[in-house]
């Protein structure tokens, strides 16, 4: 008995078990012609063998083909095992990815009598890839608008300092020097003095007013003060009196007993929800929400604009939503963000409370 009938023989005795191993596997003439499927690849693809040696790159994703085909070629002629990633067509018509290994099997004259080959799904992986390299894109893109608002705002601020803290002090400097040639020249009448007097302290209390505009832009003291409730409305008012947009503020009586660091984000998402109404919703009006029960906090910001659109979640605007997302999930939060075209979207923040 020859080599050829000896590794036949021992094929027909394996092959069925090769048909209950959790692994698609089929084997190939050294012409490169299928002579074997095993049952899970026959399950699998909805293929009968003379089905798929009819058109052996049917089950292959078309955009794959050309470069699996290029490098079966090179494998084929070089003799020498392979290892490739494709997506193969399901019977459900569904394709997903397998890594595919290739290995020769050679004669006592070093020639190949047969080419084995598994099919091992790696959909999941590959999912787990695609998010992972997602994630670190929308990162890396929020990290560096993190980066430019950081920039705009030192310069926004320097700005402010520069220009109306600077041009107060500088008048307010001018009115000194004044008072202090009116005091030093006898016979002065005291209405001057009085009225440069007045001057000054309407400076004082302008830079006084700017100064806490800054802070407050930095850090809002009524949230340190009063507490989560009232840092909402006060900034709902806020945003109401700098857009002219109608805003309706709704919180339950009950007191939001959040730590700190929690009010903190809460109170960022909400101002970065306020942000994204007045650059992209084309909003005419606002609701704020705000309950808490013994269970959980709910803070829901809608506006009545043209709905943010699935395509935005994950483009430029998605930068923004990522942030908000980033900050929910520090404090074991969530946020959903929900858009109906022409009726307006929703942001809510979900907070589970914990209890002992």
């Amino acid at each position: 008995m020859d080599f050829a009938e000896t590794v036949k023989q021992a094929e027909d005795r394996i092959r069925v078990i090769i048909d209950t191993i959790p692994t698609m596997a089929w084997s190939v003439r050294p012409d490169g012609v299928v002579d074997f499927l095993n049952q899970r690849w026959l399950d699998y693809t909805g293929l009968s063998l003379e089905e798929y040696v009819q058109e052996p790159t049917g089950p292959i994703h078309p955009d794959d083909i050309p470069r699996v085909i290029e490098k079966w070629l090179v494998s084929m002629a070089a003799g020498e095992p392979s290892e490739d990633e494709l997506r193969l067509r399901g019977a459900d018509g569904e394709y997903r990815w397998f890594l595919i290994r290739t290995v020769p099997l050679f004669d006592e004259q070093g020639q190949i009598v047969k080419w084995y080959g598994t099919s091992t799904d790696i959909e999941d992986r590959k999912r787990a890839e695609e998010e992972v390299r997602t994630t670190s894109e929308q990162l890396r893109a929020l990290s560096a608008r993190l980066r430019s608002a950081r920039e705009e705002e030192d310069i926004r601020i320097a700005r402010e300092i520069h220009d109306e803290l600077g041009a107060a002090l500088t008048s307010l400097r001018w009115e000194l020097e004044g008072l202090k040639k009116t005091i030093c020249e006898p016979g002065k009448a005291t209405t001057d003095l009085q009225e440069k007097l007045d001057a000054m302290l309407d400076m004082t209390d302008g830079m006084v007013n700017m100064v806490r505009r800054i802070a407050s832009d930095l850090r809002p003291v009524v949230l340190d003060v009063l507490g989560l409730k009232e840092a909402i409305e006060w900034q709902a008012q806020q945003f109401k009196d700098r857009t002219g947009l109608a805003v309706r503020c709704e919180t339950s009586p009950a007191d939001f007993a959040l730590n700190p660091e929690q009010s903190t984000a809460v109170f960022r998402i909400f101002q970065e929800a306020l942000t994204n109404i007045r650059r992209h919703a084309g909003a005419t009006r606002v609701d704020v929400t705000m309950l808490m029960d013994s269970r959980s906090f709910v803070l829901r910001v809608s506006d009545d604009g043209r709905g943010i659109t699935e395509d935005e979640k994950s483009g430029q605007l998605s930068i923004g939503l990522l942030g908000m997302r980033e900050r929910a999930h520090v404090i074991g939060g969530e946020i959903e963000v929900a858009g109906i075209g022409g009726e307006g979207t929703t942001v809510t923040v979900l907070l589970p409370l914990m209890h002992s």
